[in-house]
């Protein structure tokens, strides 16, 4: 299912979803979608080969014309990760010719407005690279997301506002380190001075790090408040309840992205330094969060370690079942 390449005059944006064993989550973001109050724009699905049938039923919904919206979809033919799933969108897009590309993952819904504000703001400025929304927890309304910040020598990243509730305190545009992967827009010259995401990060820090490549080349990036998107992740869940290969993912990409953009020199021994102190942390939580499979978590989070220090990327065979 394919568009014809974009002529319309007015900023064209390609919206972009992936997919994985996630068809609720993918349907209720594309009604999201079908609200939005802009126009033009398209949507990209990108599945990352999906184990159940998510994607054929979503293609189905969509021959039913469940969602009154554009939709290309697209099998990327293996779990690629978020990197590489999205940038098979991404190329597509850009191909397609769209002015501006809004990487959305799919667990979210969106205000009807939260794509106009993002335009606007990047339209202001053609050295405006990435722009990024204001992201609400959907359970609480407290807030997921309103600007990340990066240590660009322990690898340590932020969300600014994290679990706060909105009273207003970050209702300003501002620029920052880097606009999280759940709502990032961006312009296509990106992808010319750039280049795409880095795929053997394969979960993780992709994101951080593509923003940390365009901050060095010039690019400014922006928080924009007055887009709003609500994040389907749970304000209560606990520690308990994170996968084990997240501290594998975490602890050895913090430290390959370090070494990748700061060089090797004070900053490679503060990431070493961060890399000792986040294995002592994971394993204080796994004993006093309780969490399930201790002995299958302590292994995983000494070898993100060695993986890290090793300089070993890519995706590991024991990943999402």
């Amino acid at each position: 299912m394919r568009i014809m390449m974009v002529n319309s005059k007015k900023r064209s944006v390609a919206i972009i979803l992936l997919n994985w064993n996630s068809y609720d989550d993918t349907s209720q973001c594309l009604l999201s979608l079908g609200e939005l109050k802009y126009d033009p724009f398209h949507v990209y699905i990108v599945d990352n080969q999906s184990g159940d049938d998510s994607y054929q039923k979503l293609i189905n919904d969509y021959d039913a014309g469940a969602y009154p919206i554009g939709v290309t979809f697209i099998q990327s033919g293996g779990n690629l990760g978020f990197a590489g799933g999205n940038n098979k969108g991404i190329k597509q897009a850009y191909e397609d010719g769209h002015d501006y590309i809004w990487l959305l993952n799919n667990d979210t819904t969106i205000d009807s407005n939260a794509l106009h504000p993002l335009v606007e703001v990047i339209d202001r400025d053609e050295k405006v690279g990435i722009v990024g929304s204001k992201i609400y927890f959907s359970d609480t309304g407290l807030l997921w997301f309103a600007g990340g910040e990066v240590n660009c020598y322990s690898g340590s990243t932020h969300h600014i506002g994290y679990k706060e509730r909105d009273i207003g305190q970050y209702d300003e545009i501002k620029s920052v380190k880097y606009i999280v992967g759940c709502s990032l827009l961006f312009r296509r010259e990106l992808v010319e001075s750039v280049g795409y995401l880095e795929e053997d990060y394969f979960l993780y820090y992709e994101d951080t790090d593509w923003n940390i490549r365009a901050g060095r080349l010039g690019w400014k990036i922006l928080y924009v408040p007055d887009s709003i998107v609500y994040h389907k992740i749970s304000s209560a869940s606990s520690s308990r309840e994170v996968a084990p290969f997240f501290a594998y993912y975490n602890i050895r990409n913090a430290y390959l992205m370090i070494l990748r953009n700061e060089g090797r020199g004070l900053a490679r021994i503060s990431a070493f330094m961060n890399v000792l102190w986040r294995v002592f942390e994971y394993h204080v939580r796994v004993v006093v969060k309780n969490q399930d499979s201790k002995r299958r978590r302590s292994n995983l989070i000494m070898l993100g370690a060695l993986d890290g220090f090793r300089e070993r990327s890519g995706k590991k065979e024991f990943q999402i079942k």
